[in-house]
């Protein structure tokens, strides 16, 4: 195996770890659910042998990773990319999600994935990720959520830390050429602090309409705009109970 190769496994085998996944967490193991999903418009993703909306699989993953077709192994990307964008959910979402019964918890794991693709399509339209200088047509990325536990365990419980793994791995031209997208442009301070703003908009908004009450805390420390209520600020702010011991991306 090459290095780029083994490369791409390890990353894969993160990104897919079925104890990271949030049904590890689910008192009720019987209910599926598809935590993974590839987002993109349908020319983008066809170029990579790929589906808008079908799972994200192994050996897909590893392909893309390597940028070549999932099916045919070609060579498609000449400068493969993976610029792994991470939200992670309040803390008092991820508390109050070890509450609620199956289909509650993958009502919100899909507002935050909806939000996220929400952003990605914010992001073509709207920010020069063509060389800097110009916006994208379109993108492939592959969506992944993730829960990863704390370091609680021994107090009872132990309390998830949710998040959602956005792996951008190409943007779309006009002339339909898949490029990497430009990295300065992903990296910009404001772009990110942009980014992050419109996915908890859609998140609140959402978790509004699924009837839970929240807060705003615009400007707090944690650096998101909302928490929901009836979480106790004391917990929330204890750096010790929320220190994860999976995934290390999770760490806000």
């Amino acid at each position: 195996m090459s290095e780029d190769q083994s490369d791409a496994a390890a990353i894969m085998s993160e990104l897919l770890d079925p104890g990271l996944s949030p049904h590890a967490f689910r008192a009720d193991q019987t209910t599926p659910v598809q935590a993974t999903a590839w987002l993109g418009g349908s020319d983008a993703l066809q170029q990579l042998g790929l589906r808008p909306g079908a799972p994200v699989h192994a050996a897909d993953l590893t392909h893309v990773l390597l940028g070549r077709h999932a099916r045919s192994g070609v060579r498609v990307l000449p400068d493969p990319a993976l610029y792994n964008l991470v939200y992670l959910a309040p803390r008092s979402l991820s508390m109050a999600w070890t509450q609620l019964d199956a289909a509650a918890q993958i009502a919100i794991e899909e507002a935050a994935r909806t939000g996220i693709h929400r952003m990605l399509e914010h992001l073509m339209r709207c920010v020069p990720l063509i060389d800097g200088v110009r916006p994208a047509r379109s993108f492939v990325a592959a969506l992944v959520s993730h829960a990863v536990g704390t370091r609680s365990a021994s107090a009872g419980p132990i309390p998830p830390m949710l998040h959602v793994h956005c792996c951008l791995f190409a943007v779309q031209d006009e002339d339909g050429t898949l490029t990497q997208p430009d990295e300065p442009t992903l990296a910009d301070d404001d772009v990110q602090r942009e980014c992050d703003a419109l996915v908890e908009t859609h998140l609140a908004d959402r978790l509004v309409a699924l009837g839970y009450r929240i807060r705003n805390t615009a400007g707090a420390a944690t650096g998101h705009s909302f928490e929901l209520d009836g979480v106790p600020q004391s917990l929330l702010d204890n750096e010790d109970f929320w220190r994860n011991t999976g995934c290390a991306n999770a760490i806000g």
